[in-house]
């Protein structure tokens, strides 16, 4: 079958490596969730982009390798979990319906054991819970996502790693409510919803987030400009009244501006949203927006420091932006 709508594009102004590890070129490329290392057992997600109008239509079937396994997939995406440490080469080819490879992708990782200190952690005595608290999410957060969140929030920043500290906690959070494999079908059916056409199913799917942190996409939209650096947001902004049934009233309102975005909108913020690397960068956008827009003024660390004001700000982006009590 033809590539699917979420696979066509990428978003407007953004490089392959706003997701992850990327290789290719203008006509195609294949991005891993995690960057180089990566964990031996732990799953692993490839998706290929295929940009070129032409390899689009074409394209019925993908035929990877890894080492010596090979594995069919009608549309361009892969889960898969490393059982041998070492180099590895992942490698894609797009064919057409006659088998005829049309586009040849591959990257290399390196695949290592899980983080020691981490399951030395997990596997501490403790009647009540081990010291990792939740040792999934901990694995996750720790083997599979923590490069990124330094990278997009250096501890350096400030004394008391404030923004590293919130974003991993946000993460963390939402990775145990929601967990790898939920997500993953969460995103499948997010995914059909769009190649559908429906902007009112995918509104209604995606009206509890999306994606690691569990970022609502009618919330992005109103802190996302149509134009690098405008202010001609995507959705126009709305805060949430405190009051149950009013709020109600807003969230369709929301609903009903998602749904009526342009497709490449609505597919755009699904794929900000379905990456680690570009969730997480999306989760700290929004809560420093929250930070400037109700905080003016203020730094992050006197804001955390202030249990009421740090609450708020998780509330705000748990919840939506509302005015300040």
């Amino acid at each position: 079958m033809p590539t699917r709508k979420t696979e066509q594009r990428l978003p407007t102004n953004a490089t392959a490596a706003v997701f992850g590890q990327a290789e290719g070129d203008a006509t195609a490329v294949l991005i891993s969730y995690h960057s180089s290392p990566v964990v031996k057992n732990r799953t692993q997600t490839y998706v290929v982009f295929v940009l070129d109008a032409t390899m689009q239509t074409n394209a019925e079937s993908y035929r990877w390798q890894i080492g010596s396994e090979t594995v069919t997939t009608p549309q361009g995406v892969l889960e898969y979990a490393h059982t041998t440490e070492g180099d590895a080469q992942i490698s894609v080819e797009i064919r057409d319906g006659a088998s005829t490879v049309l586009k040849t992708l591959s990257l290399t990782q390196s695949v290592i054991p899980l983080n020691a200190e981490l399951e030395a952690m997990v596997n501490t005595a403790d009647e009540v819970t081990p010291t990792a608290a939740d040792p999934e999410t901990s694995r996750e957060l720790v083997n599979d996502v923590r490069v990124y969140i330094d990278e997009l929030a250096p501890r350096s920043l400030d004394g008391e790693s404030s923004l590293n500290k919130l974003l991993f906690a946000v993460a963390y959070a939402e990775a145990m409510l929601v967990p790898p494999t939920d997500r993953a079908a969460q995103t499948e059916r997010l995914a059909a919803a769009l190649e559908e056409g429906t902007g009112a199913s995918f509104a209604e799917q995606a009206k509890n987030g999306i994606g690691l942190c569990q970022v609502r996409p009618a919330i992005l939209a109103m802190y996302r400009s149509a134009t690098p650096g405008g202010s001609d947001w995507l959705i126009t902004r709305r805060e949430f009244p405190h009051d149950t049934e009013a709020r109600g009233t807003i969230q369709t309102e929301l609903d009903t501006a998602l749904a009526e975005l342009d497709e490449t909108r609505r597919i755009d913020l699904f794929n900000l949203l379905r990456f680690p690397k570009s969730n997480l960068n999306m989760t700290m956008q929004l809560l420093e927006a929250f930070r400037n827009q109700y905080y003016p003024g203020q730094s992050l660390p006197s804001i955390l420091a202030d249990e009421a004001k740090a609450k708020t700000l998780i509330s705000q982006y748990k919840e939506g932006p509302f005015a300040l009590a």
